[in-house]
This record gives C-alpha cells, sequence and structure tokens, in this order.
C-alpha cells in the first residue's frame, strides 16, 4: 500500500513550471480547564498585555489552574505523534526532562487509536511539560480494538476526554498568564473542498481509500455520506466556547487550535498530491467560523490558529490570521523530511520573553512555496510526480493513512 500524498522529489514546481528548490523542514490569573527552534533565532511579535486586571471565573465543574510566574513563560507546538509506531513514542521518551518543565505544550491531534498508548504517552508529556494541552484528531477515534471496550467514536472521545481530565491534561479553554488557548472540536465534511477536482485518472473515492471510514464508527444519524459527523462534533464545542468571555475584543493573546484544516488554502493544491481527493478529507467550514469568532474576520496582528491532520508542515497568514502546522508524523516522513525538521520539534510558538508570538515564518515547505506562487485551483496538469504515479503505478492500491 502506498501512503499516498507525501512521496515529493526535493523540488517543487512554480508556476512558469521552473523547479523551486524546496525546504529540508517542511491575560489573567486563571484557568478554565475542562524546542525552542534550533535554526537561527526567531523575532517574536509583542502581543497585548491584559489590561484590565479582569480575572474569570472558572467554569462550574471544572478544576481552576493557577499560574503565578509570567517570566520565560513558552508555549510549544506539535501534532501528530502517532505513538503506535515505536519510533515516535521513543521520540516522546526522549524529549528533555528538564527543557520544559515549566512550559506548556499544545498537542494537536492523532496521538493514538490505542487508548492504553494513548495515556502512556499523555502522561509522559504531562512530565515533561507544566501544562499540556489536546484535541483529538481522527486517528483517536478509530473504534478497531475490543480492549478498549467503546461501542463507536462518540464514546471514545468521552474515554479520550475523561483520561485527559484524571492526567491533568487540558481539553477546555485555558487562560494560561494572559494567553487564552482555546481547543475546537473539528471533523472534516466533503463539502469542504471548493476546488476543481482532477479528471481523466483512476482516483478511488474518499471511502474507499480513507481507513476513517471503516474504522471510525458513528451511531445514527450520524452518517459518513454528508455532513452530519462534522457538524455534530462541531456542536460539541458550545458547552465551552460560548460561555467565554468576548476574546475577539480582549486585551490579551489568543491562541486557538484544532486537528483539522479551517481553510483549504492550507493544503497543496490537487495537482500536487498523490492523492487529489485529500481537500475532501481534511477541513470544515464551520471550524473556520469559530476561528472566525475569536480572532474577527479580518483577524490581528497577533491571530494565531494552529491545527494538524496532513501532516504538511504549514506557516501562512491568511485574511488576518496566522495557521502553523508542525507535525511529527510518521517515521518514514521524517526520514524523508517531509514533515519538516525533526530536529526542531516541538516548535516554540510564544515566548513571553522575547515579546509574545513568533513573528517570523519557520520554515515550511508548502507555505514557503505558496509565498512565492500563485495557487492555480483550475490547473490540471499533474505535477512531475503525481503524473509519474498515475501513469506508471497504475497496479498500486492507494491508501491515505492521515
Amino acid at each position: 500500500m502506498l501512503s499516498c500524498r507525501f512521496h515529493f522529489p526535493p523540488f517543487c514546481i512554480n508556476s512558469c513550471g521552473e523547479k523551486v528548490p524546496s525546504l529540508q523542514v517542511g491575560c489573567g490569573q486563571q484557568v478554565w480547564s475542562s524546542t525552542d527552534s534550533l535554526i537561527k533565532p526567531h523575532k517574536f511579535c509583542r502581543s497585548s498585555k491584559n489590561k484590565s486586571g479582569n480575572v474569570f471565573k472558572a467554569m462550574p465543574g471544572t478544576a481552576a489552574h493557577h499560574e503565578s510566574d509570567t517570566r520565560g513563560m513558552k508555549i510549544y507546538l506539535v501534532s501528530d505523534v502517532h505513538t503506535d509506531h515505536v519510533e515516535n513514542l521513543e521520540w516522546i521518551r526522549n524529549l528533555s526532562p528538564t527543557e520544559y518543565k515549566q512550559h506548556t505544550l499544545i498537542l494537536a491531534g492523532d496521538v493514538s487509536d490505542n487508548l492504553e498508548t494513548f495515556e502512556i504517552t499523555m502522561k509522559l508529556l504531562k512530565e515533561k511539560f507544566n501544562n499540556v494541552f489536546f484535541v483529538p484528531g481522527n486517528h483517536d477515534l478509530w473504534c478497531r480494538r475490543e480492549e478498549d471496550d467503546v461501542s463507536d467514536s462518540l464514546s471514545k472521545l468521552e474515554k479520550l476526554i475523561e483520561t485527559c481530565r484524571s492526567i491533568g491534561v487540558l481539553t477546555n479553554p485555558s487562560n494560561i498568564n494572559g494567553v487564552w488557548i482555546v481547543p475546537i472540536l473539528s471533523w472534516y465534511h466533503e463539502s469542504f473542498d471548493r476546488e476543481k477536482d482532477i479528471d481523466g485518472y483512476n482516483i478511488p473515492s474518499v471511502q474507499k481509500a480513507c481507513k476513517d471510514f471503516s474504522a471510525c464508527k458513528w451511531p445514527s444519524p450520524l452518517d459518513t455520506s454528508n455532513d452530519s459527523i462534522a457538524r455534530h462534533i462541531d456542536g460539541l464545542n458550545d458547552a465551552t466556547l460560548n460561555t467565554l468571555p468576548d476574546l475577539q475584543h480582549a486585551d490579551c493573546q489568543v491562541i486557538t487550535f484544532s486537528h483539522f484544516l479551517p481553510r483549504f488554502e492550507l493544503c497543496p493544491e490537487k495537482r500536487m498530491l498523490l492523492y487529489p481527493k485529500l481537500p475532501k478529507m481534511i477541513g470544515s467550514d464551520w471550524l473556520e467560523a469559530r476561528v472566525r469568532r475569536f480572532h474577527g474576520e479580518r483577524g490581528s496582528d497577533t491571530a494565531c490558529h494552529l491545527f494538524g491532520h496532513t501532516h504538511f508542515a504549514w506557516d501562512s497568514t491568511l485574511e488576518g490570521i496566522r495557521y502553523i502546522q508542525a507535525p511529527l508524523a510518521y517515521p518514514k516522513e521524517r526520514a524523508r523530511m517531509q514533515n519538516g525538521a525533526q530536529k526542531e520539534l516541538p516548535i516554540c510558538i510564544y515566548d513571553s520573553d522575547r515579546g509574545g508570538l513568533l513573528q517570523d515564518p519557520f520554515p515550511s515547505r508548502w507555505s514557503e512555496y505558496y509565498r512565492r506562487n500563485k495557487r492555480e485551483p483550475d490547473n490540471q496538469k499533474l505535477a512531475p510526480w503525481v503524473e509519474h504515479h498515475y501513469h506508471h503505478q497504475k497496479h498500486h492500491q492507494i491508501h491515505v493513512d492521515i
């Protein structure tokens, strides 16, 4: 089987058909609870401090988490750690036991489809970081192991949240030293994809190519053939997100995060993908609406949303919001430098001692490409590596494993 979206040569093709060398890397005192990069030092964008002095009360039924020392606070990001792979779990174990001890980690989904492995991973991370935030990905909701004892993916979601709560991992919006960190639950729907499909090739449907359709189990009336799952999962945010203060106009840094993509522009064009139908299983329009609720229709200099899922390192600003992905991904992808630079993970996205939010983009192969080249969704000419695949590897079974 072929993991179909990552096999790219060490160059990109720009809009003129030229080869472009690719990068080798791909306000408050209470909480509502439910690596420094190894490249050259970054500039940071100064975020606003909380001038109001307001103390937000903890939500009923949730624990208030207090932070007293605001000096040297850093927030790190990683996604798609997939610790079902031994090498990835070892990567977690090998993270410094002291370097991150006073800092915060945002983990943007896809830890493990096995509950025991999930718990082991989260306990390891909680030992290494002061705070760990998590939102589940699609792999986390797979129901293919009898030992997990779950009836469906919604029951699996409840078990994941309960496991996080027992360990001290945060899954609800929280205010850490004046920085609001807001997890957003989401799921994808096919209608999210509004760009022209690639014609003339035998490209299997998402139902045949994506394991989610067999590994996830959804109770009636939720149905994979429409947007009901994405709509339902989005609705699960209401209990926490709708009771938050007006963060869009708050004088503080707000960081939202999800597993799935809020915008299709955060994925390469179809002609660049070995599985051109990938955009049909990556994002949600309801998610983008949630993100805009917190950051505004025009965004701001400090608006930031973090995500995962596609295993493409990414850092770009669209309509005033900074979108960042920093995936660990699978061992074979790191070996080919397809996810970004492994040694730079987790990346530091916020440092209070250096003004706040990371300003300079960290090297990300595809977002760097789109900073140089205009997106051409109507262009049906396949990238050379995609064309080679469909012309010379017709007998390979396409399997999308993200």
